[in-house]
């Protein structure tokens, strides 16, 4: 039950879900799951909230997304959500679809050290701490008021409990899978409308947006994709790309999720076979590994993929040269040279990159290495004094050792971190 970016059963338990719809029914005189605008303000008055016509004439154009003139029960779940302004409930909530994997990583650190004991519990107090030290936008009774919804009981919350309250006290947006609300042909079309627009800088501005909306017909006034651009963050200088757009739209239209799509529910290959892009599958939860397993080639993946995620999810040298990586690419992600030259690198390339990779890490410059070069997509803290501590006379075992992050110099969760607490995560705004 979504309507756009509103998760119905992210705000409303099963239990006031039934009460709700026992209270629709009631309306529902002719039983096709549909009532009018005089039925909807009897029924609001029922649930104790005053509704004149005319404002029930205005919500019911405002939420109609099949305009009817009438709304169904999941359009008026919808309305009760906007009208109250209720947030999500953090015990309702899944908070990996509100938050990156990155912020999901930093708080399991954050809750690591404070979970002294190792019971997979931290105390509400702590939870409170942590959100005052990292400066969250929200007054301290609402921190308390969520915090209460994941209260195991004992005063204490458990990791997915502190995740879950983390993302509704940051007003964390909710992730959307535009491919979970739009068909192929809404999809096509709206590709072919952002190609034009846009052309080889595949990006729009906020101006472009609203102009190409209004042009369309696909927004009825500019007023309204203004408002959707503010809730959605943007500010006036920002442009947006071809999936923003598609997320922008279905909050537009109040788009309803047609079908789930995740590893669980759908097969990767037959959603390559129907036309998903690379981006579109890792959007659907997909991995490199499953894109190895269906034996995708390397050279067609997008997305900025390095040799070492490539390396580690399966594919061999020989995949990511025909890809056209280059030697020293790849021997440095950790391919082995028996490896390479089997991928069909000369003799005398693989001496003259093993030259570069030993004079370079000799004097201590790592950033060849895929995790400390410019390219890197992760950022590691362990000293280049201490990289050295450990060097060894065969490349091929160091490079691994530090590629593959089996080095021990220095764990992320240790509770020794001196500067941890000065890190900070982005709050929205």
């Amino acid at each position: 039950m979504a309507i756009g970016e509103v998760e119905i059963t992210d705000f409303f338990s099963e239990e006031l879900l039934t009460r709700l719809r026992k209270a629709f029914e009631e309306f529902d005189t002719s039983g096709d799951g549909l009532i009018g605008k005089d039925e909807l303000v009897e029924l609001f008055a029922k649930l104790g909230k005053r509704l004149t016509k005319k404002q029930a004439d205005i919500i019911v154009r405002e939420v109609d997304s099949d305009c009817n003139g009438e709304i169904d029960f999941e359009e008026l779940c919808y309305l009760e959500i906007a009208m109250s302004g209720a947030k999500p409930q953090a015990n309702l909530i899944d908070y990996k679809t509100f938050l990156s994997a990155s912020t999901i990583e930093e708080l399991q650190q954050w809750f690591s050290l404070n979970d002294m004991s190792e019971e997979g519990s931290i105390t509400l107090d702590d939870a409170q701490k942590i959100a005052e030290q990292q400066d969250v936008r929200c007054a301290p009774e609402e921190i308390r008021e969520v915090l209460a919804q994941v209260d195991d009981g004992e005063g204490r919350i458990s990791l997915s409990g502190f995740c879950c309250f983390w993302a509704i006290i940051t007003n964390a947006q909710k992730k959307i899978n535009y491919r979970e609300y739009l068909d192929d042909q809404d999809v096509s079309r709206f590709r072919a409308m952002f190609e034009e627009a846009a052309g080889e800088t595949k990006q729009l501005t906020r101006k472009e947006v609203s102009d190409v909306l209004k042009e369309k017909g696909l927004v009825r006034t500019r007023k309204h994709v203004t408002r959707l651009f503010d809730e959605s963050g943007f500010d006036k200088n920002a442009t947006l790309d071809f999936t923003q757009l598609c997320i922008l739209l279905v909050k537009l239209q109040k788009r309803r999720k047609q079908r789930s799509l995740t590893p669980q529910t759908c097969s990767c290959a037959d959603l390559y076979a129907e036309g998903f892009t690379v981006e579109e599958l890792v959007m659907c939860g997909f991995t490199l590994r499953d894109f190895e397993q269906m034996r995708l080639p390397a050279k067609k993946l997008s997305g900025g993929f390095s040799a070492l995620e490539l390396r580690k999810a399966g594919y061999s040298a020989g995949d990511l040269r025909r890809a056209g990586m280059g030697l020293i690419e790849l021997r440095t992600c950790g391919f082995s040279l028996s490896q390479l030259r089997t991928a069909g690198f000369s003799a005398a390339g693989l001496a003259e990159a093993n030259r570069t990779m030993h004079s370079c890490f000799s004097v201590g410059d790592f950033t060849l290495l895929p995790q400390i070069g410019k390219s890197s997509l992760v950022s590691w803290s362990t000293a280049t004094k201490d990289v050295l501590a450990a060097q060894r006379a065969t490349m091929t075992p160091l490079i691994r050792e530090h590629t593959d992050g089996r080095h021990k110099i220095r764990s992320p969760f240790s509770k020794s971190l001196p500067s941890f607490q000065e890190k900070r995560l982005p709050v929205p705004k």
